[in-house]
């Protein structure tokens, strides 16, 4: 008896898969970073900027406070020095009766040499000058008078270190005395009827950030002609609420200031603000935030290089490395503090900069030295040329954009190049 086979049981389509889901352009740059231990060596670097520039800029904050007050009290304080005042009363009356006079013309001439004082990152204007005036005063009353030239200190004695402190009246030396606790200088004598006096005041002294002539301001001033020299700069300022030099001489190492005015109100202020060296608190303060822009093409040297030995790096790897290179602006900016930055910067670059050719060198055996040479000072020297250079500071970061660029077109051309890096990069996203 023959047996019937069962009907062929269907088999059920099989599902289509579907189609391998695409991988968008923002999930593929987090990948590679990632694989790529781009985050892992960003950190140290963006902490480092942080760190170094809140520390750099908190200490500069109190440059201009404390540390401020501590180089005035060792070498100098600003100088605010206010013209002479000349009391006149007819002789034989009453000396508590004096009244305010004002002087024919008044000539003064102020030479100082810049000498820069150091404090950590901070350099403080101090200055050496001379001081040099001549006053003039006709009595035009009829009688004779009696006279009190006084010639106000408005500054500390031993801040500033008065010295050589001299007086002549009609070219002949005269004795003054320190009244009201030594904060002006006294003359006293008679000067007869139509009879012109003519007194010349001169000291020695030092000061630190600016130099201020103040006039009296009881009096309208005539004749005023102020004359101020520097030595040892070439950058300067004019204070608030004074006068501008009318005319400004500048040579290689020299700078002249003169004002003159045939007549002036009362009070009125001629001064300068001292040539400063250059901020190099800001300059190492602005180094260390963009310092993740330059850290890019440094990392861009190991990627290739990975690429090309077909040797991913390991983390710890990755880790040394930014480190090396974010450890560079803390060396550099507690090493400036001791010596000067022109010095610092280099010897950090090239100790920091040896440290990382060598370990490079020791990872990629096949790696051109000069080639990592090249990275370290390209992603370090350029940065640093555009913050000492401010003025520069967009044109040189195109030019580096350009040679970046230039470089890349090159490198694409090749056919080894582009037979490396396209699958490479491939399985890198």
């Amino acid at each position: 008896m023959e047996t019937t086979p069962p009907p062929p049981v269907a088999t059920p389509p099989t599902p289509l898969s579907p189609p391998p889901r695409r991988t968008g352009p923002i999930r593929a740059a987090f990948r590679f970073a990632w694989k790529s231990h781009l985050l892992l060596a960003l950190a140290p670097v963006f902490l480092t900027s942080l760190v170094v520039s809140e520390q750099v800029e908190g200490r500069a904050d109190f440059a201009n406070t404390e540390l401020a007050q501590g180089v005035e009290d060792r070498w100098g304080e600003p100088v605010r020095q206010p013209a002479p005042s000349l009391r006149a009363v007819e002789s034989g009356s009453v000396f508590t009766e004096l009244k305010p006079m004002p002087f024919d013309s008044q000539h003064v001439r102020v030479d100082a040499a810049m000498n820069y004082r150091k404090r950590g990152l901070r350099y403080f204007s101090g200055f050496d000058f001379t001081f040099r005036a001549d006053y003039a005063y006709a009595n035009r009353s009829g009688h004779d008078e009696d006279v009190a030239f006084i010639f106000p200190i408005e500054f500390n004695k031993s801040q500033v270190l008065l010295s050589d402190v001299e007086l002549t009246v009609n070219g002949k030396p005269a004795q003054v005395e320190l009244k009201e606790n030594g904060t002006c200088l006294l003359w006293t004598g008679r000067v007869k009827g139509a009879e012109q006096v003519a007194f010349t005041l001169g000291y020695k002294a030092r000061g630190l950030g600016s130099f201020i002539y103040r006039l009296d301001p009881s009096l309208a001033a005539r004749d005023i002609a102020v004359h101020l020299s520097v030595t040892g700069g070439d950058n300067f300022d004019f204070p608030e609420g004074t006068l501008s030099a009318q005319q400004i001489t500048q040579t290689d190492d020299a700078l002249a200031f003169d004002w003159r005015y045939s007549a002036l109100e009362s009070g009125v202020s001629l001064g300068l603000i001292l040539p400063s060296e250059k901020s190099y608190d800001a300059i190492i303060a602005t180094m260390a935030r963009r310092a993740w822009a330059p850290f890019l093409s440094f990392f861009a040297l190991w990627f290739v290089l990975s690429l090309g030995s077909r040797r991913r790096l390991m983390f710890y790897e990755v880790g040394l490395l930014s480190a090396t290179y974010a450890f560079f602006f803390v060396l550099v900016a507690y090493l400036s503090a001791f010596i000067h930055f022109y010095v610092a910067w280099p010897l950090c670059l090239v100790v920091m900069g040896a440290a990382a050719v060598l370990y490079l060198k020791k990872l990629f055996p096949e790696a051109k030295s000069g080639l990592l040479a090249l990275g370290w000072l390209w992603s370090m020297g350029v940065p640093t040329l555009a913050v000492v250079i401010p003025g520069y500071t967009g044109l040189i970061y195109t030019l580096e954009l350009l040679a970046a660029l230039i470089v890349a077109l090159h490198l694409s051309l090749k056919p080894n190049v582009r037979a490396l890096l396209n699958p490479e990069l491939q399985g890198a996203l």
